[in-house]
């Protein structure tokens, strides 16, 4: 564990070397990842730097002769494409590892995915008045009424 760090340190130097701009490491999922602006454009998985790639950068890396980070599962191994492992020399000269986290950087940006739409807030309409309906001491007042006027019936005059 303490090797991870010493690489996580490191690859931290050099990045800060490429005068790319502060970049930000985190620890993450297992790993470690950095990013620029907010944006994640490289991680550190099992002691192997990975750099986000597309379609337009992923030919640089395979020129390379690198691969994407991939892991086993019960009974098949997975592959991300999306992170491709980045060369070791290109560690060792700042002007090389600037070209490489600028392309990751624009690969990141690229392939981002738009940012949700926030809902607009509902519009709270008032209330429509409602006629209340009758209290049970208003029924009740109604009904004798009623009952009064149907038990007085008229005689008929003799």
């Amino acid at each position: 564990m303490a090797q991870d760090g010493d690489f996580v340190a490191y690859v931290q130097d050099c990045m800060a070397a490429a005068g790319m701009g502060p970049v930000q490491s985190e620890r993450l999922f297992g790993g470690h990842g950095f990013r620029i602006d907010g944006e994640m454009f490289a991680v550190i998985l099992r002691g192997t730097l990975f750099f986000v790639v597309d379609d337009q950068t992923r030919p640089r890396f395979e020129a390379a002769g690198m691969g994407p980070f991939t892991y086993a599962r019960k009974s098949e191994t997975r592959m991300v494409p999306r992170w491709y492992e980045l060369p070791e020399d290109v560690l060792l000269d700042a002007d090389d590892l600037r070209d490489w986290m600028r392309d990751a950087l624009a690969a990141v940006r690229r392939t981002a995915k738009p940012a949700a739409r926030k809902a607009a807030p509902k519009k709270i309409m008032p209330k429509k008045a409602v006629a209340q309906k009758p209290t049970a001491k208003k029924k009740a007042s109604k009904n004798a009424a009623k009952k009064l006027v149907g038990k007085t019936k008229t005689r008929p005059v003799r």
